[in-house]
């Protein structure tokens, strides 16, 4: 087993842990900061958070701020191993979710779901109520497309938020939107653990069908959401991504220089 903590990999430190110790560690942190009244968060990169790292100082900053951050694109697992540098797992947001909601209902946390389009979220809450009983703690607010540039809309969702007091908050506004919610209002919020889960709400609610677990294995969850939203999605994986090549062959010349 890789006893390896962390690895470098295009200019940020991921965290080399499996699922079970992300799990682990978030309900550690969330335990510590309840105690000592801190707030954190985690991050999950895939292909396009690496991109957008390098030509985005901010996001860069948001990067350098977070607690965890655990591999989500199975591209940068495969490349911790072409540079040497072998990730344990991919540890994808999607999956990590459903687990920390579960972790949460266990351990008698308080869990918000900040985001996803109208009707989404109250569908995932919806779900969990009926599996753990109207006893868990678990709520919701979509706010309206384009919140974020309205003060009232935005103090609007920091209220919904504050008033419910949530251990942890789960945001599913995209990336980098729920990043950059997350980092600037931190301090407002108040919640011991952050983190910006993508589409894992849209798969819990049954509104969106995530790839077969071959394509996940394969690496192709990507070309299945393609497939989905060719439109939508065109100009991020062939154009923006591909940039993800350059970035890999550029970290392979950097490791052989200091070889």
């Amino acid at each position: 087993m890789n006893n390896i903590k962390k690895v470098n990999l295009f200019n940020i430190t991921i965290d080399n842990f499996t699922m079970n110790e992300t799990l682990e560690q978030i309900q550690r942190l969330i335990y510590t900061n309840i105690q000592n009244r801190k707030y954190s968060y985690v991050l999950t990169p895939n292909v396009d958070h690496i991109i957008n790292i390098q030509k985005d100082d901010e996001f860069n900053n948001i990067y350098e701020g977070a607690e965890i951050k655990i591999a989500d694109g199975m591209p940068i697992v495969w490349a911790s191993k072409i540079l040497r540098k072998p990730l344990k797992e991919r540890v994808t947001g999607a999956d990590l979710t459903p687990k920390l909601i579960e972790m949460a209902y266990q351990q008698k946390l308080k869990v918000f779901i900040f985001g996803s389009k109208e009707g989404v979220a109250a569908k995932a809450v919806a779900k969990y109520k009926k599996s753990f009983g109207e006893e868990f703690e678990i709520e919701c607010y979509s706010p309206p497309f384009g919140f974020e540039n309205s003060i009232n809309e935005v103090n609007k969702s920091i209220d919904k938020i504050t008033s419910f007091r949530p251990d942890i908050l789960l945001v599913s506004l995209g990336s980098p939107k729920g990043e950059f919610f997350i980092k600037r209002y931190i301090d407002e919020l108040r919640v011991p653990v952050s983190l910006q889960i993508g589409a894992a709400i849209d798969f819990i609610a049954g509104t969106v069908n995530r790839a077969p677990k071959w394509m996940q294995k394969c690496g192709l969850e990507w070309f299945y959401r393609f497939l989905q939203e060719p439109k939508r999605m065109f100009k991020r994986y062939f154009v923006q991504d591909m940039l993800f090549i350059i970035l890999l062959i550029k970290e392979f010349r950097r490791k052989k220089i200091y070889e």
